[in-house]
């Protein structure tokens, strides 16, 4: 079992004790002293951090403010501000505000109707804190003067369990459990919260035009990119090539790309597009969605391509459903793992 898996599966236990404290107030006050150790464990780092041994002054800084916006966000008051920066920042976004702009109706009334993040759900709490505490140790990670790649991970052959476990079950569990499967949702009300439907047939075009959207997308990227010093494009190919190489053969190939396509597809829109989403809208979702692809800390301009890329998503699934962005996702991933598994 991954060390990734074991962190998806505290953070659900999480998530489920936060729809807990709803009937139990007690586990709300267990949930509060979590966060303040998290809070307290942040700054003995702080206080006993060692450039030599724990990294860079970039990381120390990333730290500081993460521990900051921990301890704000245990404030009623700051919540509530937030929600609204949120709201602001989702209306725009969305384009809602501009819709209601077009049809000259209320738009303070529009803004109302649709906020974002309840400042009072212990929930919405929890979300917010393991968002903050994810993000902080991915951008902690990354290397801000590394654009230029200078050194990739030596690329692996993809894993089929570990994609079975982290981006297929790992998080879709996670979506699941942070909307409270089973505990303050039943099973079918849970897929209608992660907007896990039926798609209409126009729905299922719109999906198969996220594929080629994404191919545009990408080849508008790989320009920009192969004329920056290092010719990024080329290494991130040459990359990829090798992490999704299995062995040249039909049958391998076909595997992997089924497997990255489902899992990946199926478990990120799941989680950032279901569950995510919803709470604090497509923008901030959109941007985790890009950190959590660690693998390109050391050229923060591929992370914002996918933050990029995950915007587009979102506005997609604002006007449709999370499934229509599976088979957006689906469709692309596996199309181009295909690609790089049968010939690398």
């Amino acid at each position: 079992m991954s060390l990734d898996f074991l962190i998806v599966l505290a953070c659900s236990v999480l998530g489920l004790l936060a729809h807990g404290s709803r009937q139990q107030s007690w586990l709300a006050w267990i949930l509060r002293a979590i966060i303040g150790i998290s809070l307290g464990a942040e700054l003995l780092t702080i206080v006993g951090w060692s450039e030599v041994e724990s990294g860079s002054r970039w990381g120390l800084n990333v730290l500081v403010a993460t521990s900051a916006c921990t301890a704000l966000l245990l404030f009623f008051p700051v919540r509530a501000g937030l929600s609204y920066l949120l709201s602001v920042v989702e209306q725009f976004f969305s384009g809602q505000a501009l819709i209601a702009a077009l049809r000259r109706a209320n738009v303070l009334k529009s803004f109302l109707a649709e906020r974002v993040f309840v400042p009072s759900s212990m929930p919405h709490l929890v979300a917010l804190w393991i968002y903050v505490t994810t993000a902080g140790f991915l951008i902690g990670s990354i290397d801000p003067n590394g654009m230029n790649l200078p050194s990739l991970p030596i690329p692996l052959p993809v894993q089929i369990d570990t994609l079975l476990s982290y981006n297929g079950l790992g998080l879709v569990m996670l979506a699941a459990c942070g909307v409270g499967i089973f505990v303050s949702r039943a099973f079918p009300e849970t897929l209608r919260r992660l907007a896990l439907v039926k798609p209409t047939l126009a729905q299922v075009g719109i999906g198969l035009g996220l594929v080629l959207v994404t191919f545009a997308y990408d080849a508008a990227w790989a320009y920009v990119t192969h004329q920056m010093p290092g010719n990024l494009a080329s290494k991130l190919a040459g990359y990829n090539a090798g992490t999704f190489t299995a062995g040249g053969a039909l049958g391998p190939s076909a595997l992997v790309a089924l497997a990255t396509a489902l899992c990946a597809g199926i478990g990120e829109e799941t989680l950032i597009r279901g569950a995510l989403q919803p709470a604090f809208g497509l923008l901030p979702a959109a941007v985790l969605h890009g950190l959590l692809h660690g693998q390109f800390n050391h050229a923060p301009i591929f992370m914002i391509q996918v933050a990029g890329w995950s915007t587009l998503m979102g506005i997609t699934r604002r006007y449709t459903n999370t499934t229509t962005t599976i088979i957006g996702h689906a469709g692309f991933n596996f199309f181009t793992t295909f690609l790089f598994a049968f010939n690398p």
